[in-house]
């Protein structure tokens, strides 16, 4: 049963990524992501049912559209892919009813990942749609807590975003103050404050722990193959999206080692 839900969880995951990808093609650029129907980004045809089924219709078609043969970018599939395994990943996670809210989370977190690869800009549509999918969360909790039990107490949540949000405006004031330049945007504030009501505030810590981990040695690999220059900004969104995953699968098991250690 339980192999079941996980393979039901990663198809319905593939829908919502095929849905992500409208979201990170047209929300950057101001467009309604309900219409006009998905169309060919290079001959703008309409495309049809038997085109958008994921990941499949890429692979039948072989890379490329049915009526211009322009090639599609990889990256349609691999959105697919990543959205299904995220959603299946967390059905083993969390084998109750929060396994919705947590869903919602990864589809926020990856389709916001990709944006701020591409603008540096993190959309607050997004952000708002996080902030209202974890408070309901957090409801759900309080009045059904056998239904949900892996729901934060709001307690927690409010110092959650707390523990988000200071940390990275600190960082920010003070690199404006000594190099004269943004440190973090706003936008990763505002992420890391609903990081912060989905997670509470140890794991949220634990979310910067693993973001900066990751990000430094991206960033060290970038610039030892000088793909990138000392100074360039980078966007920091997709791993503070990281970390917050690893954080929410792992980040209490780091916890308890660390208490441990002491």
């Amino acid at each position: 049963m339980e192999i079941f839900w996980t393979i039901y969880a990663f198809l319905t995951g593939l829908l919502f990524g095929s849905f992500a990808n409208v979201v990170i093609y047209r929300l950057p650029q101001g467009k309604s992501i309900i219409k006009p129907p998905s169309a060919c980004p290079s001959c703008g045809t309409r495309l049809l049912f038997r085109d958008l089924i994921p990941v499949l219709s890429w692979i039948l078609q072989k890379g490329c559209c049915r009526f211009c043969k322009k090639s599609i970018n990889k990256r349609y599939p691999l959105v697919e892919v990543l959205c299904g395994l995220l959603f299946a990943v967390m059905t083993i996670f969390s084998p109750t009813l929060s396994v919705i809210p947590l869903a919602f989370f990864a589809f926020m977190l990856l389709t916001i990942s990709f944006i701020d690869w591409d603008t540096q800009e993190i959309p607050d549509g997004l952000l708002i749609f996080g902030a209202i999918t974890g408070t309901l969360w957090i409801a759900c909790g309080h009045l059904f807590p056998e239904l949900f039990p892996l729901a934060p107490r709001w307690n927690n949540s409010l110092l959650g975003i707390l523990a988000g949000a200071l940390p990275l405006l600190i960082i920010d004031r003070l690199v404006i103050l000594l190099v004269k330049k943004d440190g973090f945007g706003y936008g990763d504030v505002k992420l890391m404050a609903v990081v912060g009501v989905f997670l509470g505030w140890q794991l949220t810590l634990m979310s910067f722990f693993f973001a900066f981990v990751i990000g430094g040695a991206f960033a060290t690999y970038l610039i030892a193959t000088g793909r990138a220059k000392r100074g360039e900004y980078m966007a920091f969104g997709p791993f503070l999206c990281i970390g917050a995953l690893i954080s929410l699968w792992f980040g209490n098991i780091f916890i308890h080692l660390l208490f441990l250690s002491f």
